[in-house]
């Protein structure tokens, strides 16, 4: 399967969010063999006038010390820029959520889905762009929940803890499938997107005017992964065996729905009588602890079969879009699922669990994800990184 992406004339800076030509970026040099004042004091490297044909050089010559540099920055914000900047689609997914709906736990699930189990059923590779984000993906989300088994900690607000703005970004290349991309030397390959992943605190989406400030990236993604907990919809918490644990409310699933949709509007200028075209995934967690509620027989509580099948299985999909709409609106839902179609465009329904199971009184867990890569693989297809199919 061969896909085109149509490469644009313009970036995103996945840091400050501010967009650019492709010919307005600057580079750093690296040289720490001789010295170099453009080296030690990391004075930036501007392109020549007659050099911008709107084109993303890949690399210049220091005017210092005459060695050739390809280590991009953004000229606003000075961060590295990925070296695929420029040649590649950039595709920014947001994970939002309240707090405690377990965002940091599907990050570090699925992260680990995608390079295990996803990338050999789509033929593809997930790799860090950058010692930060395999830095950061280890200590605070992989080694928590699979070397240690624990409970990953509260994500701080971005106000107190700057870490937090700052994306785990990956290059997710696509190979050529089939007999030429699988047996012979060709195999080349045929797609390559930067995808930089926000871990949003829940505190962070309680007030629009933080959202503008610290949570830029929402209003510029390419699309939203919103985990939602139901167990902090009324009516699941009322229906629910007594016995049930249950967590402390926080923010109202529609006030954060609101936030979201007013803030996207009000930074891109697109007025009510219009939809938004960002997809939405929208994703209750935790769908384990809800269990008593849905058939044993729904389509929820089977295995994905995506990634058995190599291709995002459409019938799945629509079941459980279906299946899970429809138990939103009998949980008391019916104000969020009428706000979240009079907004956006392009959104679906999920239901999945990042742990699978209820942490122990010590915090320890017993990991057993379910369709944690469902959301992911929508937003691929969406995209026309992947193919989908409907098969009987």
């Amino acid at each position: 399967m061969k896909l085109n992406f149509k490469k644009k004339d313009q970036y995103i800076c996945p840091y400050c969010f501010s967009k650019h030509d492709l010919s307005d970026v600057e580079f750093i040099c690296k040289n720490d063999l001789q010295e170099c004042r453009n080296a030690k004091e990391g004075f930036p490297l501007k392109l020549r006038s007659e050099d911008n044909k709107n084109e993303m050089p890949d690399h210049m010559f220091c005017n210092e010390c005459g060695e050739t540099t390809n280590t991009k920055i953004c000229p606003t914000c000075h961060m590295e820029l990925p070296y695929t900047i420029g040649n590649y689609d950039d595709l920014i997914f947001a994970v939002i959520g309240a707090k405690e709906a377990g965002k940091s736990h599907y990050i570090a699930v699925l992260i680990d889905k995608i390079m295990n189990e996803i990338g050999s059923a789509f033929n593809c590779s997930l790799q860090a762009m950058n010692d930060t984000t395999i830095t950061r993906y280890r200590n605070d989300f992989y080694n928590p929940v699979f070397k240690k088994n624990e409970v990953i900690s509260v994500t701080r607000s971005a106000k107190t803890d700057s870490s937090v703005k700052t994306p785990l970004i990956y290059s997710l290349s696509f190979r050529e499938d089939g007999f030429f991309g699988k047996f012979l030397k060709a195999n080349k390959k045929t797609n390559v997107v930067t995808i930089a992943f926000f871990d949003t605190a829940g505190e962070d989406l309680d007030s629009e005017d933080t959202m503008k400030t610290v949570n830029r990236y929402i209003y510029n993604s390419s699309g939203i992964i919103f985990l939602l907990d139901p167990l902090q919809l009324e009516k699941v918490r009322e229906n629910l065996p007594k016995d049930t644990p249950l967590p402390e409310q926080n923010t109202e699933i529609e006030d954060l729905l609101s936030r979201t949709g007013n803030l996207i509007r009000r930074a891109n200028g697109i007025k009510m009588d219009k939809l938004i075209d960002i997809p939405v995934a929208v994703a209750f967690s935790k769908i384990d602890a809800v269990e008593s509620l849905i058939d044993p027989s729904s389509c929820i509580n089977y295995s994905g079969k995506h990634v058995k099948e190599g291709y995002f299985d459409l019938a799945d999909f629509e079941d459980v879009n279906g299946t899970m709409e429809a138990l939103v609106r009998s949980w008391g839902g019916e104000n969020f699922a009428n706000q979240l179609s009079s907004n956006f465009k392009d959104y679906a329904y999920f239901g999945l669990t990042a742990l699978g199971c209820n942490p122990e009184s010590n915090k320890i867990i017993k990991l057993r994800p379910h369709r944690v890569e469902d959301p992911f693989l929508w937003l691929l297809y969406k995209y026309k990184l992947i193919k989908g199919e409907k098969r009987k």
